[in-house]
């Protein structure tokens, strides 16, 4: 879910950036860069918990 939200941020954020809007731009790529951090937070977490269940 978090990869398709940025993504589409993303996507909004490009067509910010084409028309000259930069405070839309800035906005869009905020949040998207956001949800990035949350989706690689929790692969990181996930993946510590998967090591910490194959040493037990």
């Amino acid at each position: 879910m978090c990869l398709i939200i940025s993504m589409i941020f993303t996507a909004l954020a490009y067509t910010f950036f084409e028309d000259g809007n930069m405070q839309g731009f800035y906005i869009n790529i905020s949040i998207s860069l956001f949800f990035i951090l949350l989706m690689i937070r929790n692969i990181l977490k996930t993946k510590s918990i998967k090591n910490n269940e194959r040493k037990n």
